[in-house]
């Protein structure tokens, strides 16, 4: 890599995440040399404001030392979100490879960061995952929700799949999803070393129970969803969205059926991913959003054998309705339950 004096990072984003913050020591990063001449630059910790300078300015060292940086090295749980968006724009204009040790986490502002490399491998071991924007203090709110939008736009830009990027956008930032060896593949990354026999550590952050248990997802033994799911516990919204996607992507080739839609009247849009339950019947999990981003309803649904009733179960209060669908296949609540 070769640093761009005077480059305009992914502009769309820059001004609108601006604002999200983090109070965390700086990561660490340096610069390595390898026997090949070539340098690589390691990023460990948080990423916080001044971080991206931080990478340029190691970078510039190597460049007017001689050394070109063929690689960059990643261990972070995440951070700054405007800093990684800057990190991975000066990754990906530099045809920087990036690359996730074994032991070695890459999680939400990280994640763009390591899908900004010109090629992108990671070991088995590694743990790389998705969730949606927070605020300054952790909380889910309507910039937050935007930002969240914005990140899946770099994504997509990045050459993200829709189906991570799904994930992505229907995850609390209190949850995080794990991303398998198969999902990394879809986006173009080169597995590293072997496949652990063992199930990887799940995530230490926060679960936000449900009020009540959702059955429609029965518990499933594969390597996915073993992520996640934890037996005689509610399900958290990482680990219902997750199964869901596992189901779908079984079912239809190794493609999820994620869909996205929007009510103009309303003034929202339905993000979702659907599949068949084990009576066979037509399930679907979705979140609603406003028109800032925010996410105001997150529901996990069952259609009847006709496919024109639909149950659904709130899982942030409990609550379920049912829906029934017109001859114009308009649906329309019909009962609360």
């Amino acid at each position: 890599m070769v640093i761009r004096r005077g480059a305009d990072p992914i502009a769309f984003v820059l001004l609108l995440i601006a604002g999200f913050s983090s109070h965390s020591e700086a990561a660490e990063i340096k610069v390595g040399v390898g026997k090949s001449g070539q340098a690589t630059v390691w990023i460990t910790g948080e990423i916080i404001p001044g971080d991206a300078d931080k990478f340029s300015q190691s970078v510039r060292q190597a460049n007017d030392s001689g050394k070109f940086v063929a690689n960059v090295r990643l261990d972070s749980p995440g951070g700054n979100l405007l800093e990684g968006v800057k990190i991975a724009d000066a990754i990906r204009y530099g045809k920087t490879s990036t690359n996730v040790g074994k032991t070695a986490v890459c999680a939400s502002a990280c994640f763009l960061m390591f899908a900004a490399g010109s090629t992108k491998n990671a070991s088995y071991g590694a743990q790389i995952g998705v969730h949606g924007a927070s605020g300054e203090n952790g909380e889910e709110t309507a910039s937050s929700g935007a930002a969240t939008v914005s990140m899946a736009k770099i994504a997509k830009e990045l050459g993200v799949p829709p189906a991570i990027i799904g994930r992505m956008v229907v995850t609390s930032p209190q949850d995080m999803v794990w991303l398998s060896p198969q999902e990394l593949q879809s986006m173009g990354v080169t597995m590293m070393g072997r496949p652990s026999q063992s199930d990887p550590p799940v995530a230490s952050l926060q679960q936000t129970p449900t009020k009540e248990p959702l059955p429609l997802l029965p518990p499933t033994t594969s390597a996915t969803a073993s992520q996640t799911y934890k037996p005689n516990a509610a399900p958290t919204w990482a680990e219902v969205v997750n199964r869901a996607m596992e189901r779908s992507s079984s079912q239809n080739n190794g493609k999820p059926l994620f869909s996205r839609s929007c009510q103009p009247e309303l003034k929202v849009c339905n993000i979702g991913v659907s599949y068949l339950d084990s009576q066979g019947k037509i399930a679907f999990v979705k979140t609603v959003e406003d028109m800032t981003g925010k996410v105001i309803v997150r529901e996990a649904c069952t259609l009847n054998d006709f496919n024109d009733v639909r149950t659904c179960i709130n899982w942030d209060n409990g609550t379920s309705h049912r829906d029934m669908k017109d001859s114009n296949g308009v649906w329309s609540k019909v009962a609360d339950e």
